[in-house]
């Protein structure tokens, strides 16, 4: 092995080592006097002579060798004290690049000795080998009592020191528990060999402000993700740590609760819980983390057949896989196992689902894909065989909220209102069109009105029916509070209710960040199924600050289930953080030569127990017919910001011209219909905007009138340019 150090900086290495050693014999010093199980204690294996004892005061309490005997020369570790040597004043801060080594399993540090099978002695500092390297260097320094052999170091320009810096903070924590330095096949005297705490993480819930609480802890992977979960998260880039609203402690310290190795120390003044409930929690947070271990290390490079675990239902799941032996005789061990003769197909309870899995996983040529981790977490109660979570949802409190709107509600929409409470105002509410998704969402959104000012995101041709419904439901907003963007220019934020478009949304990028908008409605939110569109990355910043989301679309998914997933991430973004996770599950994901395709679709079923159960409800027009009125209609105001100049000066002469008055009943009729004409040119804009939103909405067929033979003209031509079909219909007025 070559040199890479010269003679100067080996020697200063050496120096500030045992620098190092001197402070930590000092304090070992002061705490090791008291421990006499560890004086006088040997242990020898494979009839190695022990190395005798060197001549150092400092340590000479904690082991026992006869004098006479001549220490022979040895390489001494970096953790070895001698009670004599020069001090280096800088050198030690170059010493902290070098990854952290383990002298009992690191053969490639030229600092830790190899590991030999010599005598053990339980000793605060590690013994070295009897291999032995010549230095030049190190063989001069006769004032130490001995001639210390080293081994040429092998390192790395800049990192000359790191190892023994990292070696010294290792040591200085392996002298306080000596016997954890003991290899596995030595024996002990007075100890037993120190077992890894359960705990790695531990931290502690303080007051931020009022109404919020931070958490001060170390990283973590799992607790992050908690974290992200939670509607209230805030993150402080300048303290580096999270803080959280007081409504979700009670959610946070229960999700921690389910993650072994982190401790959270609770709130001050919220450390008054229930023993038998919080005892009850940690023990369904220890199952619930042995399900999610079932989760990953499930792929079996060998094995000769594939299956899948499937969920059918709210309390039982089925096996979809091939005939063997061995996973037959495993399913009949199942006290809930059921055999559908049609499906060819094994179905079992829950309760059933990890001993089937463990036993699965030990047949070698078999491997079964286990149920997501979404799954295992939504329906976790229903795993140690309680029942089911019960369909009725709490009735809310609506007293807060106007009771002409209240009073208003039918019973199905009075449901979706508990609902929406119930998961603390974060859901997709997919009715079926027709069914008042927009009174159910302006109900909700005035359930939390204590958090506005709200954000309506809607499509351009509804924006003013929005307005037009928050001023009809609720009286007690006067029109100042209603705030309706119209051009790129306006304020976003001047109002208590502000209404603006998608497009609008995208082209307002200066005006996004600032104060988040604590509560938004999402209309027509599969408009949001692209991420890589500029309506998409507008909003997505937008839904990821907000404590509440509602999301309201007839048609959440109208092709394939991949479009379902930035409604999903925006509602629930711990349900699947990453989308290749959800396009292999739902979205039968292939890998192709140009990368992976999503466009298909797998275990709908499961997935639609999934939304339910989390985030959305949906309701047929065929489910609740008897609660409908027998017609219903609705104006939607359109605005004319969009008319020209030449428009705009012929309708204000044709008003002009009808405003004079005329004697002669012919010539106002005349003039009326001219002003009628102008308006007709006027709303083109409109109309075509409406008319798009209706086919982005997925709407297959429907039926557009018109008078003005204009008006059909400009529609025929903006759809053939979208090629939509088309089937004109018109009526001739020489008929009549």
């Amino acid at each position: 092995m070559s040199n890479q150090l010269t003679a100067e900086q080996l020697l200063r290495i050496e120096e500030n080592r045992k620098r190092a050693l001197e402070r930590r014999a000092q304090r070992l010093g002061q705490t090791t006097s008291s421990n006499k199980q560890t004086s006088g204690v040997s242990n020898s294996t494979s009839g190695q002579a022990q190395p005798p004892k060197q001549s150092t005061a400092t340590f000479i309490h904690h082991r026992e060798t006869p004098s006479s005997v001549p220490e022979p020369k040895r390489f001494v570790p970096p953790f070895k004290k001698d009670s004599q040597g020069l001090h280096s004043q800088n050198h030690g801060q170059n010493h902290q690049n070098l990854s952290r080594t383990n002298s009992q399993s690191n053969h490639n540090n030229p600092f830790s000795p190899p590991p030999t099978r010599q005598a053990q002695v339980i000793d605060p500092l590690p013994q070295t080998t009897s291999q032995r390297v010549s230095s030049p260097v190190l063989s001069s320094g006769g004032s130490f009592g001995m001639k210390p052999a080293q081994p040429k170091p092998n390192l790395t320009s800049n990192s000359s020191g790191g190892a023994i810096g990292s070696l010294y903070k290792q040591t200085s924590k392996a002298a306080h528990s000596p016997v954890a330095q003991l290899p596995p096949n030595s024996s002990t005297i007075n100890g037993a060999p120190a077992k890894k705490p359960a705990i790695s993480v531990r931290g502690k819930c303080v007051s931020h402000t009022e109404g919020r609480f931070r958490i001060e802890v170390g990283y973590h992977a799992e607790l992050i993700a908690v974290f992200k979960s939670l509607p209230s998260k805030n993150y402080d880039p300048a303290t580096k740590m999270w803080n959280f609203s007081l409504e979700d402690y009670q959610q946070l310290m229960e999700e921690v609760a389910s993650i072994p190795s982190v401790s959270l120390r609770p709130l001050e003044g919220m450390e008054a819980l229930d023993v038998a409930a919080a005892t009850s929690r940690a023990r369904d947070g220890a199952a619930l983390g042995a399900l999610l271990k079932l989760c990953n290390g499930w792929q079996k490079p060998g094995a000769t057949l594939h299956g899948q675990c499937i969920l059918v239902s709210q309390t039982r799941f089925e096996v979809d896989v091939g005939y063997n032996a061995d996973v037959i005789a495993a399913f009949k061990q199942m006290p809930t196992k059921s055999y559908d003769m049609k499906t060819r197909k094994w179905s079992f309870a829950l309760e059933d689902y990890k001993r089937l899995v463990d036993l699965l996983s030990g047949i070698a040529a078999v491997e079964v894909e286990p149920l997501p981790r979404a799954i295992v977490q939504a329906f976790s109660a229903s795993f140690d065989g309680t029942e089911a979570r019960s369909l009725d949802v709490p009735e809310a409190d609506l007293s807060g909220i106007d009771p002409s709107l209240t009073h208003s509600l039918m019973p199905f929409q009075r449901e979706g209102v508990n609902f929406a409470v119930s998961k603390q105002g974060r859901l997709l509410l997919a009715d079926d069109m027709g069914l008042g998704k927009t009174v159910q969402a302006i109900c909700i959104a005035a359930y939390y009105r204590n958090e506005w000012p709200l954000l309506v995101v809607a499509p351009s041709s509804v924006r003013f029916t929005w307005a037009e419904a928050f001023r009809r439901w609720l009286p007690s907003l006067t029109a100042d509070n209603i705030n309706v963007v119209v051009k790129a220019k306006d304020s976003l934020r001047s109002g208590l209710v502000n209404i603006i478009s998608y497009d609008l949304l995208s082209r307002m990028d200066k005006q996004l960040p600032g104060n988040p908008f604590s509560v938004l409605i999402m209309d027509e939110s599969h408009f949001l199924k692209n991420m890589k569109t500029a309506r998409c990355k507008a909003a997505l910043p937008l839904l990821k600050a907000a404590k509440r989301v509602i999301l309201l679309s007839g048609t959440p998914a109208m092709s394939r289930p991949s479009e379902l997933y930035t409604q999903i991430l925006a509602v629930r973004p711990s349900l699947f953080p990453r989308f290749h996770d959800f396009g292999q599950r739902y979205c039968d994901a292939k890998q192709m030569a140009w990368g992976w395709d999503y466009s298909g679709s797998s275990n709908l079923g499961e997935l639609k127990l999934l939304l339910e159960e989390c985030l959305m409800l949906r309701r047929l027009k065929s489910e609740v017919l008897s609660q409908l009125p027998s017609k219903q209609r609705k104006v939607v105001t359109v605005t004319i910001d969009g008319v020209n100049t030449r428009t705009k000066a012929a309708l204000s002469a044709a008003a002009k011209q009808l405003a004079k008055g005329t004697h002669n009943k012919k010539e106002e009729k005349e003039a009326l219909l001219i002003f009628f004409n102008h308006t007709a040119e006027a709303k083109l804009q409109a109309i075509m905007e409406y008319i798009t939103d209706m086919l982005e909405c997925g709407r297959e067929k429907f039926l557009v009138f018109a008078h003005h033979k204009l008006v059909l003209d400009h529609i025929s031509g903006e759809l053939g340019k979208k090629e939509c079909p088309l089937h004109p219909y018109r009526w001739d007025h020489s008929i009549s």
